[in-house]
């Protein structure tokens, strides 16, 4: 198992405090806009949100690292990296 280094764990804490004082944030700028009269406004930019982080993740391609059985093998592998 890979040592767990202090920059992993500075950076695991932080996202342990800030991600419930965030969730706390949203909710309750959604219930203000709602309370106010703005649920339209708010279902808007929730789907445009969505709809842009849709359009973000297309294109993306990740190279997967050889597994060790396929180093294994024995001989020369050609290893090609498909960049979008």
């Amino acid at each position: 198992m890979k040592a767990f280094t202090t920059k992993e764990f500075v950076s695991l804490a932080v996202i342990v405090i800030t991600a419930p004082v965030l969730a706390m944030g949203v909710a309750l700028a959604a219930s203000v806009m709602v309370a106010r009269g703005n649920a339209l406004l708010l279902l808007a930019l929730t789907l445009c949100g969505a709809v842009v982080s849709g359009i973000n993740g297309f294109g993306r391609r990740t190279v997967r690292a050889e597994s060790q059985s396929r180093r294994s093998r024995g001989g020369p592998q050609s290893s090609v990296a498909l960049t979008s």
